[in-house]
């Protein structure tokens, strides 16, 4: 996808609504906040001329491929779908037009992903793992068609199965039965032998920042458990924290799959 043309920008139009020149709840002042807010854009709609609407019309649509993902990343943030089942629920727009919502919040996660490049690339893994390849695959089908939030699970799976299957490879066991993954980490850590070298003094911050990486699981797996879609949460990870959480992930499997491979 180059970048969004007149028919999916008047789709994120229809996505926020507003009537004539009104667009959502934007008001002169909070539409000029929107940018810098949330889509770290420095743009002022002042400069251009007549309504909200066509402001926002005329800056999505001149914006590159990469700052059209940052808009609609921004839209979403701003208005997310429960925003419109609320809206729902009080009668304020009909069940037809509450479905036409969601249709169209899934159209607009797919520009982002395909716009934006926001993702970082997992690349080949030199360590092959079936299992992981095929739930990083996952991660991407769920990305392209849904939402990033829907990945989180799937980026925790990828590494917990990465981690198993290295404790497996190098008879590392566990008195547990079901090991969190952090805890998977802190004795692949200590026993694998690409990890368990001597600790040089100017390497002290490189190791500290490894040693950070188990707090990092620790939260993973919170986010996972109680703001992902792996159990019936009602308060879901929002979808720059997701990407955020996934990318992370990404680099990190990298990290691991390159020092076990050296």
């Amino acid at each position: 996808m180059g970048k969004l043309g007149s028919a999916e920008v008047n789709s994120v139009v229809s996505y926020l609504g507003g009537n004539g020149g009104y667009l959502g709840t934007f008001t002169y002042a909070s539409h000029a906040n929107f940018y810098p807010n949330y889509c770290g854009l420095d743009i002022d709609p002042n400069r251009y001329e007549g309504t909200t609407r066509s402001r926002f019309i005329q800056i999505l649509s001149e914006s590159s491929a990469a700052d059209q993902s940052k808009i609609l990343l921004g839209i979403l943030e701003l208005y997310p779908l429960h925003y419109f089942e609320e809206r729902l629920e009080e009668e304020f727009i009909t069940p037809r037009e509450y479905q036409n919502k969601e249709r169209l919040h899934e159209k607009i996660n797919l520009w982002i992903t395909q716009l934006g490049g926001e993702v970082i690339e997992q690349g080949e893994l030199k360590h092959d793992i079936e299992f992981v390849k095929e739930v990083l695959q996952q991660a991407d089908t769920l990305i392209s068609n849904h939402s990033y939030g829907s990945a989180v699970d799937r980026a925790h799976t990828a590494i917990h199965g990465y981690l198993k299957a290295l404790c497996d490879e190098q008879n590392i066991t566990f008195s547990e039965q079901n090991v969190k993954i952090q805890d998977m980490w802190s004795k692949l850590k200590t026993d694998h032998p690409s990890f368990n070298i001597e600790v040089r003094e100017h390497q002290r911050p490189i190791n500290q920042t490894v040693n950070a990486i188990g707090k990092f699981l620790e939260n993973m797996n919170d986010i996972r458990n109680r703001h992902g879609f792996s159990h019936p949460n009602e308060d879901i990870i929002e979808e720059n924290e997701a990407r955020f959480i996934i990318n992370l992930s990404r680099v990190l499997l990298f990290y691991i799959d390159s020092k076990t491979n050296e």
